[in-house]
């Protein structure tokens, strides 16, 4: 069972709880989150194939392959969950397409850590995307 942390809160306002892949979504979440701000690895130096996707197939008995399937399939569905409000809100401002569905994992791995949005918090500090961090 997945409590009420700030964490899922999050999904859950985008998405509604339920959702097949939810608990998968917010460990590479919560994955990403340790990454960048526990390990202070710079976020073009997280590669989710290879950093985040196996550690959360192990921790959950899954394979690697099912864990990217689910998270991609999450990050989509968020993305298209989302609307003007969510995306300024969560991303810090409102984009008319993400690169990829794996970008979701960033943008709400900053959102948990910060509670603001992912642009908000690199114009106030850019150097976060390089491994440096100044806790507010």
């Amino acid at each position: 069972m997945i409590h009420a942390t700030p964490k899922v809160s999050v999904l859950y306002e985008i998405l509604g709880p339920g959702t097949k892949g939810f608990k998968t979504f917010i460990c590479a979440v919560c994955e990403t989150e340790r990454l960048l701000f526990s390990e202070n690895i710079p976020v073009d130096d997280i590669h989710v194939t290879k950093d985040i996707y196996p550690r959360v197939a192990k921790r959950l008995n899954k394979g690697t392959r099912s864990v990217a399937r689910q998270v991609e399939r999450m990050g989509n569905q968020c993305w298209s969950s989302m609307d003007e409000a969510q995306k300024k809100k969560y991303l810090g401002k409102v984009l008319k397409d993400i690169r990829a569905p794996r970008d979701m994992l960033f943008y709400l791995a900053f959102y948990v850590h910060f509670r603001r949005g992912f642009y908000e918090i690199l114009e106030e500090q850019p150097e976060v995307l390089f491994g440096v961090v100044r806790e507010e």
